[in-house]
This record gives structure tokens, sequence and C-alpha cells, in this order.
């Protein structure tokens, strides 16, 4: 009879340290996403340092775990006009990019020459796509992540206005992401990263 049961797939062992290596192979925990980083700094007023960042962090530690808190650590030093900013340079980390500079970021914030479609999926962050796919289940294809967000983007305020332009914008850029399948949001993050 078994003594120890995972409490999510139900599976029964004789031995701790056997549900253990269950749980870490079969259930590892989930890489924190760009929308849990803007949660934690729900509230805050940018723009703000990376110091102001992981102090405000530092403040709900407790609450948000110390991967979300290590996460926000790992930002590179400047400032953030907003969570789009800090969920690109997220974005940049995961990816295995060289983050950006502080000369590099303000230079791109200069005024956009490009219109249409190109500036709208500029306008679109990370963290947005990521609350078009909150609930869903993996691993995904590109077909099952466009039904989720097809059935799940009326349902997210995307933009300052949540605008349709905003809502095609997000469904242009899944429509442009790599027809593979996705494992878990850190490959969809990382996929979106690319494109935006």
């Amino acid at each position: 009879m078994a003594q120890f049961t995972c409490s999510i797939c139900g599976d029964g062992f004789e031995q701790k340290s056997r549900l253990e290596r269950h749980m870490d192979t079969s259930h590892p925990p989930q890489a924190p996403s760009a929308a849990d980083v803007e949660k934690v700094l729900a509230g805050i007023q940018y723009p703000k340092s990376k110091k102001d960042l992981v102090q405000y962090a530092s403040q709900k530690v407790s609450t948000v775990g110390k991967d979300l808190y290590d996460l926000i650590k790992s930002l590179p030093s400047r400032t953030y006009r907003d969570s789009a900013d800090v969920t690109i340079a997220l974005g940049e980390l995961k990816s295995g990019k060289e983050p950006r500079t502080a000369q590099e970021v303000s230079k791109s914030q200069q005024p956009s020459k490009k219109g249409g479609v190109a500036a709208a999926t500029t306008s679109i962050s990370a963290a947005a796509i990521a609350k078009v796919f909150a609930g869903i289940d993996f691993p995904k294809r590109k077909d099952g992540l466009k039904e989720h967000a097809k059935k799940n983007i009326s349902k997210v305020k995307v933009g300052s206005y949540g605008s349709d332009g905003d809502t095609n914008a997000i469904l242009d850029i899944i429509n442009r992401l790599p027809d593979k399948e996705y494992d878990n949001m850190a490959d969809v993050e990382k996929a979106v990263s690319s494109i935006i």
C-alpha cells in the first residue's frame, strides 16, 4: 500500500524520496512569467530604477516567493518607463540576448517613424500577451495557442484603451509565432520576445 500520494495526479509511492523525485520530474515548478512579475509590481508608479523595483518587490517576497524575487533582482540596471519595459528586459534575459544598455533603451524610446501593424505590435507588451494565455494547459501547438487566445482575448484589457487594434495586434503576434509545440509559458514568451 502506498504511504505517500502525489497531490497533483494521485500516484502513490512507498518511499518519500520516490514521491519527491516524481514531483521533480513529472510536476516541475513553473518558471515565473512576465505576467507574474507584472502582478508583483502592480501599483508601482513608473519610471523606476532597478533598485526601486527590487526594493518594492522585497516588501512582497514572503508572498511572491524567492524565484520571482530573484528574477526581478536579475534585471539589468537601468530606468524602466513602465511594466512593458520590465517585460522586454525579462524577455531579453530569458532569450539569452545581451540586455540593452540604458543608452540603447533611451534611443529606442525616441518617437517611431513606423506605422500600421509594426507600430501596433511594438506597443503590445509580453505581459498583455501572457494574460491572453491565462489558464492554458501545456503542451500546445501554435493552433492551440491561437484557439485559446481567441477565446480569452475579449476578457483581457490589453492596451490603454483595450481597442480592437490592440487585440488584432496580439492576434497578429500569435500568428507570427513559429509553428511548433510549446511546453510552457516560458517557451511562448521566448518566441514572443523575438517578434516584439
